[in-house]
């Protein structure tokens, strides 16, 4: 798939994700932004409907990407942070 570039002049960073990547990186972004928190991975895999391993695997590879990060401090499990462009990502595709 080839990228496009948006009006503001960014690339469209998301179109570079896997599906499956992309709609774990927007309830990620959806999650943070109505509940002022990061989800847990357990509630990551009852939104999405997979399983543990699965879930882990895609943040592990959206980490690896630099759409998302693991903060300084945890609490409570919820141990995942947007970057600048995974909000990008997320924004440019609402």
């Amino acid at each position: 798939m080839k990228l496009r570039e948006l009006d503001n002049g960014r690339w469209d960073m998301a179109r570079q994700l896997k599906d499956t990547q992309l709609r774990t990186l927007r309830f990620v972004y959806d999650y943070i932004k109505s509940n002022d928190c990061a989800p847990t991975k357990k509630e990551i895999t009852k939104a999405l409907g997979i399983c543990l391993s699965a879930a882990y695997d895609q943040i592990q590879g959206l980490f690896g990407r630099g759409y998302l990060r693991e903060p300084e401090i945890s609490r409570y499990g919820r141990n995942i942070v947007l970057t600048e462009k995974g909000i990008l990502a997320c924004e440019g595709n609402e």
